[in-house]
């Protein structure tokens, strides 16, 4: 992990990144940990369209655009467009994870800054919106999650919600 207190925009982001000298072009991505009413943590396995990683599970979430007024928000707009669920309740935030990754799409490594968030579904069930990116959704309990299924952030974010439960 990159550090484990929360920033809440681009700015203080930069702020907390300004001196790292191998970070020099990034991509910022936020992540939400989605638990339902059994206490069991929602993920998506990534498929054919996704543009890395494909066939593991990851948390559900996206990259952060420029018009996102901070990253909850960012992470709001990410859940209702791979979900279609207005009932997720975003909790706290897990800590801040450097992944580099090959892009399908674009055929380049990518440095990305991803910011983890724990989640809650109060209602309803998630609806798999993007069906190119993500087979659909499966759930867990945090301990019968086999790591070799797991996108690398997604395995990262796991060890630190397994120390905080």
């Amino acid at each position: 992990m990159l550090f484990y207190d929360e920033v809440i925009d681009t700015e203080g982001l930069v702020e907390k990144l300004i001196d790292n000298q191998s970070l020099k072009e990034v991509k910022v991505g936020v992540i939400c940990f989605i638990f339902d009413k059994n206490g069991r943590v929602i993920l998506n396995r990534r498929g054919p369209g996704a543009r890395d990683e494909v066939g593991l599970l990851q948390a559900v979430g996206g990259a952060v655009n420029k018009s996102d007024v901070n990253f909850v928000e960012a992470l709001k707009r990410e859940i209702v467009e791979e979900t279609g669920s207005y009932n997720v309740r975003i909790g706290e935030f897990i800590g801040a994870y450097y992944n580099k990754s090959f892009d399908n799409e674009t055929k380049e490594y990518v440095d990305w800054i991803i910011l983890g968030y724990t989640g809650y579904l109060e209602s309803g069930k998630l609806e798999n919106k993007e069906k190119s990116r993500s087979y659909d959704f499966e759930a867990f309990s945090l301990d019968e999650i086999k790591e070799e299924e797991l996108s690398k952030s997604t395995y990262e974010f796991i060890k630190v919600l397994k120390r905080m439960k």
